[in-house]
């Protein structure tokens, strides 16, 4: 990616409405473009946070991403201060609901080790198309994950992430040594494992975000969506490299038409995030607590072109291209609807058994997948992992009725794995969010296969669990431990169902 121009530079060549050198803008005006009008913002100019906008997430889920904190709605975790949101993550043992308390999962409750805040304006603030712009300063270390970001507000195409996602910014272990890097990312496609994203990165350079406020933003226009920091359009993806695909009445899947998922009602989050997947845990060397201040948050309509926004639109053609990505060819399956009848069924053992097929969930990097021939087994599956963050799965278009089933069985050997610790893990899913949660195995030393054979029993019963037997779609997940996948060769044989 081509280094971004200086925010002022990039200003002055664009002829933006800044004049060049000028101070951001104190009041609520959109700092690019012309014909925007403001139609939502919080200032968070009072004492208490204005409960007509904002609403407050309160759980231990840890995000779908193994995040280590609870969000609450206490004032030690968010609060008013000088004009100013601000969200506290701190390290302090807290126990709440297992799973968001939409779900009504009934799941419990979990202890965490770190509380923070995730604040939303679903049904309070709830937009198709417009310009959003928030005004921050980050927190950071090792481990922390602040982020601004757009969920659906109606699902209409499914879960996560079919329905989409849209990250304004995400910033991840932001310290002195590492690169002053935030990110902006589109999710979409079909419903988790099988969904995909894309995105572009920001580099600040010698400009430290978390000693200064810096103004994010999107504008989210019917065919493109465009990234700026400070006014500095840095990315731009087309409705050409996005889409949707979703479960048709046949049990198969069909594409959504024009420019779903991002033609629905959105609404925004703010958080900080701590751990997860993909900062990894904190250490010795993460301050806390810390701090997420939000100067502001604002929402702008483009009055004269609502929907495609090109009236008002601010481009810049040093902005990065992201080329997203294309719908995958939908294949229409044929399978025995008896399938599922025998003692024991063989998801894979040379081929794989219609309707499941083989499939793979890679955030960045990739993960070189064949069927290659071993003697004794003949064709087994083998997966290289040149990525740290990645699922390889069998799964079918539609869930199955596993309760008659006592186990799945699979063959494992780890053919090369130059981690320290050498863990992996497996997960049954039935429609994301629907599932195990990551449950870990055991292979033998690298080089020798190793039987597994794991009880449905303590599929269901593990931790943070809400498998639901009758309808499972995806029987394997399976992976090297999250964040740390990279250079770990792995054969897959023998993957059955068992009665």
């Amino acid at each position: 990616m081509t280094k971004p121009l200086s925010p002022i530079f990039a200003l002055c060549l664009a002829n933006l409405a800044l004049s060049c050198g000028a101070a951001l803008a104190s009041g609520p005006e959109a700092l690019v473009g012309e014909g925007w009008a403001l139609v939502w913002n919080d200032e968070f100019d009072g004492t208490e946070l204005d409960q007509a906008k904002w609403s407050w997430e309160t759980n231990c889920w840890g995000g779908g991403n193994n995040e280590l904190q609870c969000y609450t709605d206490r004032e030690d975790n968010s609060f008013l201060r000088d004009g100013k949101l601000v969200i506290r993550a701190q390290k302090e043992t807290f126990t709440g609901p297992a799973e968001p308390l939409d779900w009504n999962s009934g799941a419990g409750d979990r202890t965490l080790p770190y509380t923070s805040a995730r604040l939303r304006t679903k049904n309070k603030g709830d937009w198709t198309y417009g310009r959003f712009e928030i005004r921050a300063k980050l927190p950071g270390g090792q481990g922390i994950w602040p982020a601004i970001w757009m969920l659906p507000s109606d699902w209409v195409y499914g879960a996560w992430a079919a329905s989409g996602e849209m990250d304004i910014l995400e910033a991840v272990n932001l310290t002195e040594e590492a690169d002053k890097t935030v990110h902006g990312t589109l999710h979409y496609g079909r419903e988790w494992p099988a969904n995909v994203q894309s995105g572009a990165s920001f580099d600040f350079g010698d400009v430290d975000p978390r000693e200064t406020f810096h103004t994010y933003a999107v504008e989210w226009g019917q065919r493109e969506i465009r990234w700026y920091v400070d006014g500095v359009h840095y990315a731009t993806q087309k409705s050409s490299g996005w889409y949707s695909q979703v479960l048709g009445d046949d049990g198969f899947f069909e594409d959504v038409p024009g420019d779903a998922p991002f033609d629905q009602r959105f609404h925004l989050l703010l958080n900080i995030a701590v751990g997860g997947n993909w900062p990894g845990p904190p250490d010795e060397t993460t301050e806390m607590p810390v701090e997420f201040e939000i100067d502001h948050v604002r929402v702008f309509q483009c009055v004269d072109d609502p929907e495609v926004l090109d009236a008002c639109a601010t481009r810049h053609r040093s902005a990065t291209r992201v080329f997203g990505n294309v719908a995958p060819e939908i294949l229409r399956i044929e399978y025995d609807p008896k399938v599922m009848d025998a003692d024991v069924v063989t998801i894979f053992g040379d081929e794989d058994l219609s309707p499941f097929t083989l499939g793979q969930y890679v955030a960045n990097g990739t993960v070189g997948v064949a069927r290659v021939e071993e003697e004794g087994r003949g064709l087994v599956t083998e997966l290289r992992y040149d990525t740290n963050e990645a699922v390889v799965y069998w799964q079918a278009p539609f869930g199955f009725d596993l309760t008659g089933f006592d186990r799945v069985e699979f063959d494992l050997k780890v053919v090369a794995d130059p981690r320290e610790d050498g863990r992996f893990m497996m997960k049954m899913d039935c429609f994301y969010p629907c599932g195990t949660g990551d449950y870990p195995i055991t292979p033998a030393p690298t080089g020798e296969w190793q039987h597994m054979s794991v009880p449905l029993s303590d599929l269901v019963s593990h931790p943070g669990s809400s498998l639901d037997l009758t309808n499972v779609n995806t029987p394997l997940v399976i992976f090297p431990s999250w964040g740390d996948q990279k250079g770990v060769v792995m054969r897959i044989d023998d993957l059955n169902l068992v009665r």
